[in-house]
């Protein structure tokens, strides 16, 4: 091994707390842009960009049960999406549903897998270092200066759930939060349920999970140096502009670059539920959901989403009024179970029953 390489993996442990302080998270619900910001980010040289998410403070309790930081490190590495840099990580993708292309053939896994099983014997880690650890190893794994490095990035859809953990955990962290159009985002799950399975049956859960998501917006915004909400239509109209916003909040410069979508350094290929074939940002999706969706869909959606939209700054095509011929309707395309689950669910928002829904409390 050469020196450079040696150098590269051995720190002090002043060093490797000096980059747990720089974490970058990117959270927003599912289909709303996360996997493109997290893509838009990759290229730059001054960023180490986790290729793939962890859910981590999804299941972060679970983690934290567990013995001792080696189970932990083993834990990161084969329960969540980090084992897609394995070999045949790529047919384990397509095994579980994750349709994004990838090719990780250049990425050395064994030499990431031997120094995170060897960084994790270390003394004096906690839960916060482990994770950082896992994020510095993949970098030192990808040939990137892990020393240079502004910010190491974690994409997650729904981490802004969990903003009190990440900043228990990573006081100086920051987080992006990217939010969408709810009946884009709604018309896009539902396109892909229906390719994938013939129907779907989750027209409230879809509308549930975005408001779980932008309940968030007004706790977080006051947080002004460690929070920045991005709109997905501003991001792929006006990309310049937003990249400028994103770089000064990040504190990395603006190149052509960010510009470019890439996964690991590689194009990116894409996971449009439209675009089949993908040469850059494009805003060809954001009106696709008034062709792809009803009246009765899009006045669904409304109704249970106005409060998040208008903080959003999303205008209403209709006046969500309740219609119990337009509720009790079977949408297009939904399972006869899914629309007694979906029932059930309309019903229990109103009843104010789902925090997830609520924006009349302040989100924990």
């Amino acid at each position: 091994m050469s020196e450079s390489a040696i150098s590269e993996e051995t720190a002090s442990f002043e060093e490797i707390c000096e980059f747990n302080r720089r974490g970058l998270f990117v959270g927003g619900s599912a289909k709303s842009g996360t996997t493109l910001l997290q893509s838009l980010l990759d290229g730059h040289p001054r960023l180490s960009v986790l290729p793939e998410q962890t859910s981590f403070f999804t299941r972060l309790s679970g983690f934290s049960d567990l013995h001792d930081y080696r189970a932990k490190a083993r834990w990161l590495l084969e329960k969540t999406n980090l084992r897609l840099l394995a070999p045949d990580g790529v047919e384990s993708a397509r095994e579980t549903g994750e349709g994004d292309p990838r090719d990780y053939t250049n990425f050395d896994y064994p030499h990431f897998v031997r120094l995170t099983e060897e960084f994790a014997k270390r003394p004096g880690l906690n839960d916060s270092l482990i994770f950082s650890e896992v994020a510095r190893v993949y970098a030192i794994a990808k040939g990137c200066d892990w020393r240079s490095c502004i910010r190491w990035v974690e994409k997650t859809p729904g981490n802004e759930v969990y903003s009190d953990d990440i900043f228990k955990l990573y006081p100086e962290a920051k987080l992006l939060q990217i939010v969408r159009d709810p009946r884009a985002v709604f018309a896009s799950r539902k396109k892909r349920l229906i390719e994938r399975f013939g129907g779907h049956a989750k027209a409230h859960r879809l509308v549930r999970e975005w408001n779980q998501s932008s309940r968030h917006i007004r706790k977080l915004q006051n947080l002004t140096h460690s929070y920045l909400l991005v709109c997905y239509e501003d991001l792929v109209l006006d990309s310049e502009r937003i990249f400028e916003k994103i770089s000064k909040f990040v504190g990395i410069e603006l190149l052509p670059v960010m510009l470019e979508p890439t996964r690991a350094g590689k194009h990116w290929g894409g996971n449009s539920a439209y675009d089949k074939t993908f040469g850059g940002i494009s805003s060809h999706s954001i009106d696709q959901w008034k062709k792809q969706l009803t009246d009765d869909e899009i006045w669904w959606i409304e109704m249970h989403c106005q409060e998040g939209m208008k903080i959003a700054g999303y205008p209403l095509d209709t006046d969500c009024k309740f219609s119990l011929s337009r509720w009790s309707r079977r949408m297009s395309g939904e399972s006869w179970g899914g629309y007694i689950r979906a029932r059930r669910g309309s019903l229990c928002q109103w009843a104010g029953l789902l925090e997830d829904c609520r924006y009349d409390v302040a989100p924990n």
